[in-house]
């Protein structure tokens, strides 16, 4: 009976692994859903990828073999009225070559921004088919 009651609470402790997991990325994430929720009435303007970078996060645990994170963040540029402003978005994959992928793809491609009418240095990338594509061609 031990045995059993273990190896339950073992699989208990691999579920709340994954529920913490989850909730994590959701609060990483957080910021940037509010952002896009507030930017949907925004106005729009041309933009381009002009870098990108990778930051990748890997460990090991007695459960699972190897876990690997990487983010990719995205440096955007778009100029408003003459002024050019700059903003960065970040996408999550789990292997860092993907990542890489993603980046090299997008660096240097023409994007939409939508930014603040009242602070035009508050911008954010739309969601848009290059960026579908890249995520899910790499």
């Amino acid at each position: 009976m031990d045995r059993v009651l273990r190896e339950v609470l073992g699989d208990i402790f691999i579920l709340l692994i994954f529920v913490a997991l989850g909730v994590l990325v959701s609060v990483k994430r957080l910021p940037e859903w509010i952002r896009r929720i507030r930017s949907s009435h925004w106005p729009t303007v041309q933009g381009v990828i002009e870098n990108g970078e990778v930051s990748t996060l890997r460990s090991r645990s007695r459960y699972l073999d190897r876990v690997e994170s990487a983010t990719a963040t995205l440096g955007y540029s778009y100029r408003l009225d003459g002024t050019y402003y700059a903003g960065y978005h970040t996408e999550m994959f789990t292997h860092e070559q993907k990542t890489w992928s993603y980046v090299d793809a997008l660096r240097g491609q023409a994007v939409q921004v939508s930014y603040n009418p009242r602070k035009p240095e508050a911008s954010v990338l739309r969601k848009q088919p290059l960026l579908s594509n890249a995520v899910t061609s790499v």
